[in-house]
């Protein structure tokens, strides 16, 4: 089965709890205290947005706190160096006393950064050094990129191509870039060739990064595998046009390996079927299934015939690719494709075969259990309700994934209802409520009158009233934790992001740890992160999280769209919180 299927049903899984507008009225009846969006007037929310005009007006009014007489400079500080004003800044940033721990590195990241802006670069580059000797990991990264480009700039190549690497070892997450100065600076050495392996490198490892593109656009191609590597690069750019007139000139050359021949010929009619030419992508992937035995091929000529309204003919092909290529990692996927066409032409016997095919034949797919549940399912469509019945317990009974058992009970309980069989139906309704508040399927029962519907309470750690630095003070990396809160009181917010992400990368498997984590993204407002690591808890079996679930964001704003809208705004909430899976900006 492809990888994105596996996630879609995994995300797919832990998003049906919130898909309907009752689930929440029953369980919590109104959000928890909405965070209100603070007043423009705020300096913090103003250097956050990035106002720093505004905010150092205010500043220059404001009076030294004194428990915290350094806050007030450092604020300054910030908005000077944002301001350009970096000889009044870096002056400032040397004379404060008293600075936290957490702050000094962070603090002398920001002196050598202006005083390089100043035209000091021997103090910058000593003040580099000096943290990537013993700077922590964010301000390490930092420095070590600043020194990088401060080397390029002096026409340091050497040493900056040394620190590019560095980076790349330490820091790849931004891999694309790094590779692209790369080869700037072994071009500035006069390696020639080595640039280019750089920059081939960069194409065929990130072909979707926007440097990858550029790159594309001028390098010379030499080889086959140069051709197939930008024609995979200008693919993943939306450039059909460009895509198949270099994957045609390649595959006219007399010198192409069969295996990239094969390649070329799938990537051809992917970017045929994307710009609407079906019938040539059609007969390419006929060609590429005859001559070259690809069987993702002949996947592909099913979804074409899915795409072009012709599902049942989908379904034999689908059929038949997972009759010839049973052990494919496809096999389960195509059966899956193949009953749900059945299904879009009400052909419920025929669907029913094939579900019953994939759950017998691949007991172990991701597809499994929804397939026999499915099973019972066409039964029911085709009006055999004692069969139907039979089979939605069986399936309960036999289920390893909770929302396929709650599923399967809610099922067995509307097919007894109107089977007329009232006790039976109450049992099996009962059941399906018993699994709330995991599952659509629990909440629905709930809904209908079925079960206590009562939401776990969450753990006496979120409910105590310390915050979060200092209940995260036993955690491994509990130093990230307080340096994301001191640079949020700063208002930056992407250093504290960053902080936050280097103490959830080092408890991945950790639920106490992560729980105050997804706490220090609430309280920072770092939404999306938020969202994202609550899905992961509640996807752990950490039922006292399923409130995190239903977050009260921009509460006002949503309650009344959806008023206007007559769209219940609890599915609204659910909407940005699956979108901000993919999405970032979603929230």
């Amino acid at each position: 089965m492809r990888r994105q299927a596996r996630f879609a049903i995994a995300t797919t899984a832990v998003c049906a709890v919130v898909l309907l507008p009752f689930i929440v009225r029953i369980a919590l009846h109104e959000p928890r205290t909405t965070v209100r969006e603070r007043p423009a007037t705020d300096v913090t929310e103003l250097m956050r947005r990035q106002e720093f005009r505004q905010a150092y007006a205010q500043l220059r009014e404001a009076k030294p706190d004194s428990l915290r007489p350094w806050r007030l400079a450092l604020r300054l500080a910030i908005c000077e160096r944002a301001m350009g004003q970096h000889a009044v800044a870096a002056g400032r940033l040397a004379a404060i006393d008293s600075l936290p721990t957490h702050l000094l590195q962070y603090r002398d990241l920001w002196l050598s950064r202006s005083r390089e802006q100043l035209g000091d670069t021997t103090s910058a580059v000593i003040g580099y050094r000096a943290l990537l000797a013993g700077g922590h990991r964010a301000v390490a990264d930092s420095a070590r990129h600043y020194l990088a480009r401060l080397y390029t700039k002096t026409h340091q190549h050497a040493e900056a191509l040394e620190m590019f690497r560095q980076q790349l070892r330490a820091a790849p997450t931004f891999k694309g870039d790094l590779l692209y100065r790369i080869s700037l600076s072994q071009a500035a050495l006069g390696d020639e060739e080595g640039s280019r392996k750089t920059q081939l490198k960069l194409m065929a490892d990130h072909p979707s990064h926007r440097l990858a593109r550029d790159v594309a656009d001028r390098l010379r191609t030499r080889t086959p595998r140069e051709q197939y590597v930008r024609a995979v690069v200008r693919y993943n750019h939306g450039d059909d046009r460009r895509t198949i007139d270099g994957l045609r000139r390649l595959l006219r050359r007399d010198d192409v390996p069969r295996k990239l021949a094969s390649d070329a010929q799938y990537l051809l009619g992917r970017s045929y079927s994307r710009s609407g030419q079906r019938s040539r992508s059609r007969r390419t992937f006929e060609r590429l299934h005859e001559q070259h035995g690809r069987p993702s091929a002949l996947y592909r000529l099913a979804g074409l015939e899915v795409s072009g309204d012709s599902d049942l003919d989908a379904v034999q092909t689908y059929r038949r690719f997972a009759r010839l290529y049973p052990n494919h990692g496809l096999a389960d996927d195509a059966l899956w494709q193949a009953a749900k066409a059945a299904e879009r032409h009400d052909e419920f016997a025929l669907a029913g075969e094939v579900y019953k095919q994939l759950y017998r034949t691949y007991p172990a797919s991701g597809f499994s259990e929804e397939a026999r549940w499915s099973v019972a399912f066409t039964h029911y469509c085709r009006g055999e309700d004692e069969r139907a019945l039979t089979l939605f317990v069986e399936t309960a009974r036999a289920a390893r994934q909770p929302h396929i058992e709650d599923q399967s009970y809610f099922w067995a309980g509307k097919t007894a209802r109107r089977l007329g069989m009232k006790d039976e139906a109450t049992q099996h309704f009962s059941h399906a409520a018993a699994g709330f508040p995991r599952s659509y399927y629990a909440s629905r029962a709930v809904s209908m009158g079925f079960g206590s519907g009562q939401l776990p309470r969450p753990p006496a750690a979120l409910r105590a009233a310390a915050s979060v630095p200092e209940r995260a003070e036993h955690l491994r990396g509990a130093d990230h934790v307080l340096r994301a809160y001191a640079l949020m009181d700063l208002g930056l917010a992407d250093a504290a992001e960053g902080e936050l992400r280097h103490a959830e990368r080092l408890h991945r498997r950790d639920t106490q740890a992560l729980r105050l984590i997804h706490e220090g993204y609430e309280e920072l407002r770092l939404h999306d992160r938020a969202l994202r690591l609550a899905t992961q808890l509640v996807s752990s079996n950490d039922p006292t999280q399923m409130v995190t679930l239903y977050p009260s964001y921009y509460w006002e704003q949503i309650a009344e769209a959806a008023r206007e809208a007559h769209v219940d705004p609890y599915l609204i909430l659910s909407v940005i919180r699956q979108e901000s899976f993919f999405n970032s900006d979603a929230v």
